[in-house]
């Protein structure tokens, strides 16, 4: 059977994040040829905005684009909305660790333009067939407040119950120290050590999710290695600590045993 004659994207609703008129024509076309009902968003401000509408069986993401561009789209969609739709990213350039950023954003999956309907019919099935979902994924926790997704933890532990125990406790007694270093380094306009507790920290959040902290400390990261918006810091340290509060209720409600 060819691509084009197996139908699972048969009158699926999916929504492009394209703002390069050209590549919009492209994918349209090739998302009619494997039988889905593509849609059109030249931006991620628009994506959101018909997100919020428009319920979507996947949402095929550009990187850049203009306004927000599609890792703070994709983290939006996540954190904001509480939306698990599957997201695929689309870039012109493979660079070493561009996967890694997607899926920290909270894409499911990622493929390189120019591609052949070949690779994006293979791409979309991977993703579609690995379903994930806010309601019935027991890996994401969530209330009205906060969203924690530790489904990587698991992909590394595997069943080891004991290891992933081990892990949220280290997180739950750690993140407040690296906070308060955060914190300390910034009141004391101590950008070098700031930057360095910032990109510490981040790694401890790219494996345990909590809402847009991870997104609040690459800011804080990116902002004291290049000494700009300085006056932004301070208030994403609260921002934070407010965030891991959340997250530590659901977290200690999940794992009693171990907090």
């Amino acid at each position: 059977m060819s691509k084009t004659q197996d139908n699972f994207l048969e009158n699926k609703q999916v929504l492009v994040a394209e703002d390069n008129a050209i590549n919009q024509m492209v994918v349209k076309h090739t998302l009619l040829k494997l039988g889905a009902l593509p849609d059109i968003a030249v931006d991620g401000v628009e994506a959101i905005e018909k997100i919020k509408t428009t319920k979507y069986d996947l949402v095929l993401m550009d990187i850049q684009m203009p306004r927000l561009d599609g890792y703070e789209t994709a983290r939006y969609i996540r954190n904001q909305l509480k939306n698990a739709v599957p997201i695929i990213a689309m870039t012109a350039f493979a660079l070493t660790g561009e996967d890694e950023k997607c899926f920290e954003s909270g894409m499911n999956g990622y493929i390189s333009k120019p591609f052949t309907i070949e690779s994006l019919h293979d791409s979309i099935k991977a993703v579609l067939e690995t379903p994930s979902s806010l309601q019935d994924n027991p890996n994401i926790l969530s209330n009205k407040e906060v969203a924690v997704d530790i489904n990587m933890l698991y992909e590394i532990a595997g069943n080891d119950k004991a290891y992933i125990e081990m892990m949220i406790k280290t997180f739950l007694e750690n993140i407040p120290g690296s906070l308060n270093k955060i914190e300390e380094a910034a009141t004391n306009e101590d950008w070098e050590n700031t930057y360095l507790a910032a990109h510490y920290t981040k790694s401890s959040l790219s494996v345990i999710k909590v809402d847009d902290m991870f997104d609040c400390v690459f800011k804080i990261e990116k902002n004291a290695r290049n000494k700009v918006d300085l006056q932004s810091i301070l208030p994403l340290v609260k921002k934070l600590k407010e965030k891991f509060a959340q997250a530590e209720q659901l977290l200690s409600s999940r794992f009693a045993a171990t907090t």
